[in-house]
């Protein structure tokens, strides 16, 4: 919590006076509502930005696609040996244009959430959804995936496939946090106003530096890592009227914890 303070000496009033008045005031609300204000205005501009950017890119990419398949097409006049040597040139240059086009799109998806399908349904089964999605990367790093989730969990309003996306998210990064293996517990609990779902893992945990930004565009400590997938995380939980809360000890592990 933020607290403002405001101390008056007594003396002020009558010179023989002792002590003071000190004045307390909660200003947590009023540091988080300027705090969203803030994001809101830079997510502003970096979408008008873009949506320019993605229109410029999109346009020559496709155009490049078209003409790397007219090129393999005039390969098969050529004799194999030469088809085979060209062919690795054009897989290469196929492979760069689609992962353009991956980022572009997964940069727009980050400003520009679809609004959410709302329908009751089992935020376990959703989430038993993405474990399973994962399964495969899950054993190959040699971790342990723990869920537990109480009796009689009340359904609730989502849209599924967003918030399968928050939940893959959220235990693809805690996977690859632990590549020598580790546990990570997911717990699903409920309380008279939210279903809460919180990821434990047992990895390295986040620099205490880093901890504040980790939800801003394009931070990531990951050398592959776009820095996009918490802020997706972040925005579809708001767009769903929930919560979001990161816990972090070096050494010792990360949790996030969402509230639907």
């Amino acid at each position: 919590r933020f607290l403002y303070f405001y101390v008056v000496p007594l003396s002020v009033v009558n010179a023989k006076e002792e002590g003071a008045v000190l004045i307390l005031r909660d200003v947590t609300k009023d540091r988080e509502q300027e705090a969203q204000i803030i994001e809101s205005e830079r997510l502003n501009a970096i979408m008008l930005l873009a949506a320019s950017v993605a229109h410029e890119i999109g346009n020559p990419l496709n155009s490049l696609n078209i003409h790397l398949q007219l090129i393999e097409r005039g390969m098969q006049s050529l004799t194999a040996p030469q088809r085979r040597s060209l062919g690795e040139l054009v897989e290469v240059a196929k492979k760069e244009v689609g992962r353009l086009d991956h980022i572009i799109s997964q940069f727009l998806r980050a400003l520009r959430p679809s609004p959410p399908q709302f329908e009751k349904a089992s935020v376990a089964d959703v989430l038993r959804d993405a474990v399973d999605f994962l399964r495969h990367e899950i054993e190959n790093r040699d971790v342990v995936v723990d869920v537990e989730c109480v009796q009689d969990l009340p359904q609730t309003q989502i849209d599924r496939a967003q918030v399968k996306q928050v939940f893959f998210n959220i235990i693809k990064n805690a996977i690859e946090a632990m590549p020598h293996g580790g546990l990570l517990k997911i717990a699903v609990t409920a309380t008279d106003r939210y279903v809460v779902i919180s990821f434990k893992d047992t990895g390295p945990g986040i620099d205490p530096k880093e901890l504040g930004s980790i939800f801003e565009p394009y931070h990531t400590t990951k050398t592959e890592g776009s820095g996009l997938g918490l802020l997706i995380v972040q925005r579809i939980v708001r767009d769903h009227g929930g919560l979001i809360e990161v816990h972090s000890e070096p050494r010792i592990g990360t949790t996030f914890t969402i509230f639907l």
